[in-house]
């Protein structure tokens, strides 16, 4: 086979797009290195970033590798990498914050159970463990001389943690908590990890003793042993195949008469004496008197605010390769009467105004969810200061512990939930915009999207979330009501402090073009006033079921519609808002000008494509949300590419034949088919025994020749000369 030499003219090596993407970056009206200075937060964080993710370029699979690679050698990969990339850092205890693991996460080229191992079960030591504890299991931790797994989800529960059915009862005979999982539903189900490769677990039980329950505790257990069979009373193994994301061993443990020593229960907030007797430990502090409940779901938390800023990334990832490839694309001719040939130009399909809008809306959503992330991390990093202190003295916690969990809580909730849903869907959505080469794994959207969807639903499904989020809304109402100060991210609820007042009866300034309507406090007041109404009106429909003599349970499901409606709504216009922030905190002009369009964008989309705007804006406004969407698209797409450019993702990362920045993705797709294990020399398996048989050996024989037959009837015909 003859070497593929990329060029600007197609040829037989060649498919002739090598100048295409150059050309676009020359159109941007802003330089790219700003754009990713603004998106990550500044010249130290874009430099602390690459440092982050600089280590893979040492230590990574081949470009498009993974997807020609089955399970065992999935997993293989990723402990030789992971440990590779990682344990001399760790080694030295590097402590990543939040922010630096979202980012790992995100640009995570092999993921398996070394995720879980530092994203789960680390941090759930690091914040339920004594100082005595930390001593001896987190450097062995940090130094993978135990691998751990995150063992909380059954087979028959989930986000419901006040409901799991895996018991820890003590024995006081034996100072040791026996665990169980009694039923078929109770078994531990999906922790990644466990099926094949952790040695350990944190295990969440209900703690019974003498007959007492004290709700659910957190378990340091061992699975195997040092020939890495598991230990007596404890049956574990793999789920089986997933849809994606094959490199991580989720698996199953059930646990019959397992004994774990008393010092084994993590013991930041509570002990066990050896007789029985339940300590919680409060050291004489004024603190929230739940603090210690509270803490019980900081690992979940940490889950989610790292998902949160993953899912910007990985939609980014999609949105890269999806606008960098349908610039490369053409399709359909410029002019198209009918004098055209094969020959003539054809359009490149981000020209095409509908594709256009796809895809730069997945940018723009992508954008906001990166600037919620860094808020995110930033209050997350805030509430939990103090809980990676490992000194002895710290068994007392942070002095200020719980205090912004509610508000911290219903943030990661709802935005957890909502990132991941759009998210997923937005991915699918650029993956369909590449038509028939997205489908190839190689394409790296289709396998970023398997591998990247489960997270819709893990550690909380959308809904669940949602009305986590809802109930800290009508909270909220209720203390904007009662007179109380809202701050933060519920200020805008302000206007119930005053007695009566009632949204639905506000009217707000209307716009006199197009242009007036698209300024971002016209948009911020617009969708803030969207989000007042649906809290307004989820809370009048759930105290109207009331009024009817509905128990509260009952009139909260019965409307469930109506708070998802809130709090969707709600988290839609708090990502707006910070997308503002960093638009305001922009300092370059050219910048500048660039992000306040794909926030305008952000903010048009959800006029156009989002509900709840009866009574809000009139016909004439849904005429200027159209034409404005068309004024953006039109004024951004000088600057599609180096729009998605600013992401900073490396081509080793992206890992996708379509989406690489030289644009010669012909020479990719066609590199990568080659190398496919069914293209070896020879008839492929099974061919033989149940294809052969039946073949036509002679009519093959041919070799492609007409048969005697068929050129017989296809002679030209003999003209019969005239008789004289």
């Amino acid at each position: 086979m003859s070497e593929l030499v990329p060029s600007d003219k197609q040829s037989w090596n060649s498919g002739g797009t090598a100048h295409i993407l150059p050309a676009e970056r020359a159109k941007a009206t802003f330089e790219v290195e700003r754009m990713t200075e603004a998106i990550y937060g500044g010249p130290e964080m874009v430099a602390k970033r690459r440092f982050v993710l600089a280590p893979s370029k040492r230590h990574g699979l081949p470009q498009l590798q993974k997807y020609t690679m089955d399970r065992e050698e999935l997993m293989a990969a990723h402990f030789k990498h992971f440990i590779g990339i990682h344990k001399s850092f760790t080694g030295k205890a590097y402590r990543p914050t939040p922010e630096e693991t979202a980012w790992m996460s995100a640009c995570s080229m092999n993921s398996g159970a070394l995720t879980t191992h530092m994203g789960l079960f680390l941090p759930t030591l690091v914040a339920q463990t004594s100082g005595h504890q930390q001593l001896q299991w987190l450097p062995r931790t940090m130094k993978f001389q135990i691998i751990g797994a995150y063992a909380q989800t059954e087979l028959g529960h989930g986000s419901n943690v006040r409901g799991l059915q895996t018991i820890a009862t003590y024995d006081k005979t034996q100072e040791s908590f026996i665990l169980n999982t009694p039923t078929l539903q109770s078994m531990k189900f999906w922790n990644s990890g466990a099926g094949l490769a952790a040695t350990h677990c944190v295990c969440y039980a209900q703690l019974i003793i003498e007959g007492k329950n004290y709700g659910v505790h957190v378990f340091f257990v061992q699975l195997r042993d040092e020939n890495h069979y598991p230990l007596p009373g404890i049956e574990i193994g793999d789920c089986g195949n997933k849809l994606g994301d094959n490199g991580i061993d989720c698996g199953y443990i059930r646990m019959k008469d397992v004994k774990v020593p008393r010092e084994h229960m993590l013991a930041k907030k509570s002990h066990v004496e050896p007789d029985g007797t339940y300590v919680k430990h409060t050291a004489g502090k004024k603190t929230d008197p739940k603090a210690a409940e509270r803490l019980q779901y900081m690992t979940m938390l940490t889950a989610r605010a790292n998902m949160i800023g993953i899912s910007g990334g990985k939609l980014a990832l999609a949105a890269t390769s999806a606008v960098r490839y349908s610039c490369v694309r053409k399709q359909g001719f410029v002019n198209t009467d009918s004098t055209q040939t094969h020959e003539s130009e054809e359009r490149q399909i981000i020209d095409y105004q509908m594709q256009s809008y796809r895809l730069m809306k997945q940018v723009a959503m992508s954008y906001a969810i990166q600037f919620v992330s860094r808020w995110m991390m930033m209050r997350f990093t805030q509430l939990s200061k103090g809980l990676w202190d490992l000194g002895e003295g710290d068994d007392e916690g942070p002095s200020d512990e719980g205090a912004d969990l509610p508000e911290i809580h219903a943030s990661a909730a709802g935005l957890k939930g909502l990132c991941c849903r759009v998210v997923a869907d937005g991915m699918e959505d650029c993956r369909k915009c590449c038509g028939g080469h997205g489908y190839l794994l190689a394409s790296g959207i289709a396998a970023s999207w398997t591998d990247y969807v489960w997270q819709a639903t893990a550690e909380g499904d959308l809904i669940v979330m949602l009305l986590q989020t809802a109930r800290f809304l009508l909270k909220s109402l209720a203390a904007a009501r009662g007179g109380e100060n809202v701050s933060g991210m519920m200020k805008y609820l302000a206007p119930f402090n005053k007695k009566g007042y009632n949204p639905l009866e506000e009217r707000l300034p209307k716009a006199g073009s197009v242009e007036e309507f698209c300024i971002l406090e016209n948009l911020d007041r617009l969708l803030r006033h969207r989000a007042v109404v649906s809290i307004y009106r989820a809370d009048r429909t759930v105290e109207e079921m009331m009024a009817r003599g509905v128990k509260k349970d009952e009139a909260w499901q019965g409307s469930s519609v109506t708070l998802v409606a809130a709090a969707e709504r709600h988290c839609y216009y708090f990502m707006f808002s910070k997308f503002v922030e960093a638009v305001k905190e922009c300092k370059d002009p050219a910048t500048k000008a660039a992000l306040e369009k794909l926030c305008q964008l952000y903010a048009m989309n959800q006029l156009n494509d989002g509900s709840g705007w009866a009574g809000i804006i009139n016909a004439k406004e849904a005429e200027y949300i159209e034409a404005g969407i068309t004024i953006l698209l039109k004024s951004l797409r000088p600057d599609a590419v180096t729009l998605v450019d600013a992401f900073d993702i490396p081509d080793r990362v992206l890992n996708s034949a379509i989406g690489r920045s030289d644009g010669n993705v012909y020479e990719a797709i066609y590199e990568h088919a080659r190398v496919s294990p069914l293209n070896k020399t020879g008839p492929f398996a099974g061919f033989t025994e149940h294809v052969k048989p039946h073949l036509d050996e002679k009519f093959l024989q041919l070799r492609g020749q007409p048969t005697a037959a068929l050129k017989k009837a296809m002679a030209p015909k003999k003209s019969k000369k005239s008789k004289m």
